[in-house]
């Protein structure tokens, strides 16, 4: 590689670019539009932008590595580059280190911009105007603040419509200005031909796009794919990191014959997020994950994991369909993107579905009934437990030779379900999971209303609930609305019992799983009398762990108290323990549900 920069104008570059191509090691394009409009200041102003690192690829390399086309009009709505087809080229520009700059400049230059609109709703087109990029040739900096010295702006036809005493010019037409001949004729062609705005402005334009070598860029020229990906991990390592995923796929969509590795794995990532029954935010580590824990090969992302022949092709379309199964799963069980703390906890489900060559048949019917709720109850447990916020790797390389183990002839495989005891006694050995009874305290003690642990306590609390296709709430079982000053002291408490008593209002304790249209109906209602309306109070009661005390507002504290203590009970036991502390006369006396 020569270490002498090289350089060339914005016009040179535009005029090259059906010759540059994304590798697969590149991200995709994320910048805002503001970012662009900033982008394009700096160039009016005759700032740097930085240098880029370009790859001369030639053949073979050219065939043996996959391209994608530079985006030109860019959607937030379809963001994806576009797979280049470079089979009867014998050579092509890869950008190895700049191709949000690049991008950005085409994008200005040659292209054009869409977003939402704010506060606008996605299913409506109206909500996406096409921008284009314009330059402001009349404006003036105000005063002695040159903070913006030039007036540079994404704008829709609409917007244009309104121009006031503006005069947007499209930016990208400054490149059928050529010559400084072209400019003068144009100036002179418009009303504006004697403002020296106008002239300042069209003539930084002209000189950042045609007679400015601003585009500074080394080029690499040496064809092993080895060496160009040793260098751009090492490029990237001084600025945003390139993650081990990134290079995982960027492999992968070079090594595989049949799939394109790159839109399979981001269009499964859509998939998952959008039509699973629930909204969920996985990424394509997620996804990546799962794949090579179902290769049963080394689960950390690493190069030599991926290089080798075509394995994880080969499994891709049954882990494909057990990652859709296993998130339809999740949803059924009532998780959303934002209950789901630790998305990872469903990659044990998926890779035991992929091993048993399960698929959506899964979700339904008495054959599988006592396997979901196992995976159900076994990810409440997990998740509470924190399982998954230290050595995710090693964690999960544990958790599959328990699965392969008890499916092989260990514990659980007479039964063929998901084997969570022997994952459960795999991951105590490991000290990965374990509560202690001042845990379970805790967690009813700080767990608050909004944050997910909320959800997965209270669902471990209500087994007898199915979340399938019915939509639950969290709810305050003393109603929020309650917890004013004025009213708490209208019921009769003192001052620092107030203040208590709204620190309490969103714990554990105060809170409770209703059906929507019981939430609904439920509203800000005095828990005492909405009780009452109920069919069956005593069950309803027996239902929520609702204590036998008096429900008044006033009585808060004493009710609060007193269900903390069945709530700790119950859950100590959901969790493993057989009665703990709180094992008092009246818990010996009841029996649990565990026993019920």
């Amino acid at each position: 590689m020569s270490y002498t920069p090289q350089s060339m104008p914005i016009h040179r570059l535009m005029l090259d670019l059906h010759d540059y191509y994304l590798p697969a090691i590149q991200r995709e394009f994320v910048w805002p539009s503001d970012k662009i409009e900033a982008l394009f200041e700096s160039l009016l102003r005759g700032y740097p932008i930085g240098t880029l690192l370009l790859w001369d690829v030639r053949a073979p390399a050219v065939h043996d590595f996959q391209f994608y086309e530079l985006i030109r009009d860019f959607d937030v709505r379809a963001r994806h580059n576009v797979q280049a087809n470079l089979s009867i080229r014998q050579q092509c520009v890869g950008i190895l280190d700049g191709q949000q700059r690049i991008t950005a400049l085409r994008i200005g230059l040659q292209g054009s911009y869409t977003e939402r609109l704010p506060r606008r709703w996605w299913n409506k087109p109206e909500s996406f105007p096409k921008k284009r990029l314009h330059l402001n040739l009349l404006y003036v900096p105000k005063g002695d603040d040159h903070e913006q010295e030039f007036e540079v702006r994404f704008l829709s036809e609409a917007e244009l419509a309104d121009t006031g005493n503006a005069y947007w010019y499209p930016v990208g037409d400054i490149l059928k200005l050529v010559t400084r001949d072209a400019l003068r004729e144009f100036r002179r062609s418009t009303p504006h031909r004697d403002s020296d705005a106008f002239e300042k402005n069209l003539d930084a334009l002209w000189t950042a796009v045609f007679d400015r070598h601003s585009i500074s860029y080394f080029l690499e020229t040496r064809q092993d794919l080895d060496d160009v990906l040793r260098i751009f991990v090492r490029l990237n390592t001084g600025g945003t990191p390139l993650s081990h995923s990134d290079l995982l796929l960027s492999l992968a969509t070079a090594a595989w014959k049949t799939h394109d590795a790159r839109e399979q794995v981001y269009a499964l990532v859509d998939y998952l997020n959008k039509e699973c029954g629930a909204t969920f935010w996985f990424s394509k580590d997620f996804v990546l994950k799962a794949l090579l824990m179902c290769s049963d090969r080394d689960i950390r992302f690493r190069a030599e994991n991926v290089r080798r022949k075509h394995e994880l092709e080969d499994i891709w379309d049954r882990v494909e369909a057990a990652l859709k199964a296993t998130v339809k799963l999740a949803s059924a069980c009532g998780f959303t993107g934002y209950t789901l703390s630790a998305p990872n906890a469903l990659i044990p489900v998926a890779y035991y579905l992929f091993s048993r060559g399960l698929d959506d048949t899964v979700l339904t019917g008495n054959a599988h009934a006592e396997d979901r709720e196992r995976i159900r109850v076994w990810l409440l447990k997990i998740l509470l437990g924190k399982v998954f916020r230290g050595q995710t790797d090693q964690t999960l390389s544990n958790i599959r030779t328990a699965i392969r183990e008890a499916l092989q002839g260990g514990p659980g495989a007479a039964a063929m379900t998901f084997p969570a005891a022997a994952v459960d006694d795999t991951l105590r050995r490991t000290r990965a999971f374990r509560f202690s009874y001042e845990d379970v305290e805790a967690i009813v003690s700080e767990t608050r209303y909004g944050e997910p642990d909320a959800f997965a306590t209270l669902a471990l609390l209500y087994p007898h609930y199915h979340f399938d296709h019915v939509q639950f709430h969290i709810d305050h079982i003393h109603p929020r609305a309650g917890f004013t000053t004025k009213a708490l002291s209208a019921a009769g408490m003192a001052t620092d019992a107030i203040r208590t008593a709204v620190d309490r209002r969103d714990l554990l304790p105060n809170l409770q799983l209703l059906t929507g249209p019981m939430n609904e109906h439920k509203t800000a209602k005095p828990f005492a009398k909405w009780l009452d309306e109920q069919d069956s109070p005593p069950a309803v009661r027996a239902l929520n762990f609702i204590p036998d005390v008096d429900l008044a507002l006033g009585n808060f504290h004493q009710f609060y108290e007193e269900r903390h203590k069945k709530l700790t009970r119950e859950l100590a036991i959901k969790l493993g323990f057989d009665r703990g502390p709180l094992a008092d006369a009246e818990a010996e006396a009841e029996p649990s549900s565990a026993s019920r």
